[in-house]
């Protein structure tokens, strides 16, 4: 790739990176345009028609191809702002075959005995796909679009649509005839003024502390230096934290690695020895820490330190972590990783401010 075609690149990769698609959409638009300005003669239309001949069997087993392309060119302002094909609804069948009703309970039965997934994602993929079969025969590229279609004809909400989408991606797969699909976009919303603010935080530090069982304050410290999730919390061991970092399966069935905080380390180290702690960290009087168990606990300490019981969930400190990492650097696409955010724009919503900082802020600068 020459020089110009490299800057190219480069200029599309950065623009992707401001738009709302997923990280797995970027990373198969940048592989698709790279090919494409690699081997392709001429970087506009014509150049895409022959290149889009040559590369057919890509093309229609991989639509992502076409597309990446597509906003690449329209990107650069040569082409190629296409129209939307008007895609027509599907009727409801009268009945699932039972062709379909196997094949939807070898899938099933496939997830659960070949994938660590929660009974509650199965749940979803069976609904999403059951949904599907109540309006078309078979797994196609058409008819997976114009069942999306029928959905937001159904005011399905854009969320709804995206776990079907997802269940259709993931059987599409299991089947070996891979499809791809565009999701709609989601507007995410965070209400930060349910976040503890930092001056809570180390008030319930400093409550947890005075504790004969110190290990409540470490449950507090480890989420809110860490931005874990309950569920990645819960598989969190004392060896772990000693260790600095480990690397673990959360949502999505996805790996992510996690760091410990410098001083949590030697904080829970003198611990370990002097209380000889070891094995799984979230460990309660009765064994492994249920969520309700520690909703319980949360509730009861945010009464006592007089924090309002809003914002004394577990999920709430993993906001508390992204909201203080914003606070001392503003890069965005790192806390992305940290968290294992599929997608930059999911993390953008950290960056709104409380009622009480927007307040503040305007009346130390509005001043005219």
């Amino acid at each position: 790739m020459n020089n110009d075609r490299q800057k190219i690149l480069t200029d599309y990769i950065s623009y992707l990176y401001t738009t709302s698609r997923t990280y797995d959409t970027i990373g198969k638009y940048i592989k698709y345009v790279t090919d494409f300005l690699e081997s392709a003669e001429e970087v506009n239309r014509r150049g895409y028609l022959a290149y889009k001949r040559e590369n057919a069997n890509i093309g229609a087993r991989y639509p992502l191809m076409s597309e990446a392309i597509c906003d690449l060119l329209f990107h650069l302002k040569i082409g190629y702002n296409r129209r939307e094909k008007k895609i027509k609804t599907l009727e409801r069948l009268d009945t699932i075959s039972e062709k379909n009703r196997k094949l939807l309970n070898d899938f099933i039965v496939w997830l659960t005995d070949s994938n660590d997934y929660s009974s509650h994602t199965v749940d979803i993929y069976h609904t999403s796909l059951k949904q599907y079969f109540e309006y078309a025969n078979d797994i196609s590229m058409e008819n997976c679009k114009r069942f999306i279609r029928t959905l937001e004809e159904k005011s399905l909400s854009p969320q709804t649509i995206r776990l079907r989408i997802t269940a259709l991606e993931k059987f599409s797969k299991w089947l070996k005839k891979p499809i791809e699909l565009k999701r709609p976009k989601m507007k995410r919303k965070l209400d930060v003024n349910n976040v503890p603010t930092e001056e809570e935080y180390n008030r319930l530090l400093d409550f947890l502390k005075t504790k004969s069982n110190k290990d409540y304050y470490f449950f507090i410290k480890v989420l809110g230096t860490t931005g874990a999730r309950l569920s990645e919390f819960q598989q969190f061991t004392w060896e772990d934290i000693a260790a600095g970092e480990v690397t673990l399966r959360g949502k999505g069935n996805k790996y992510r690695r996690f760091f410990f905080q410098k001083q949590l380390r030697q904080e829970a180290m003198a611990y370990m020895k002097e209380a000889g702690k070891t094995g799984l960290l979230a460990v309660g009087k009765f064994g492994p820490l249920t969520q309700r168990g520690f909703s319980q606990h949360l509730k009861a300490w945010g009464k006592h330190c007089g924090i309002d019981s809003r914002k004394m969930h577990a999920h709430a400190f993993r906001h508390f972590f992204a909201k203080m990492f914003l606070k001392k650097n503003k890069d965005v696409i790192q806390l992305a990783d940290l968290l294992g955010h599929g997608s930059v724009d999911t993390t953008r919503i950290y960056l709104q401010k409380s009622y009480d900082e927007q307040k503040r802020d305007f009346n130390r600068n509005v001043t005219w």
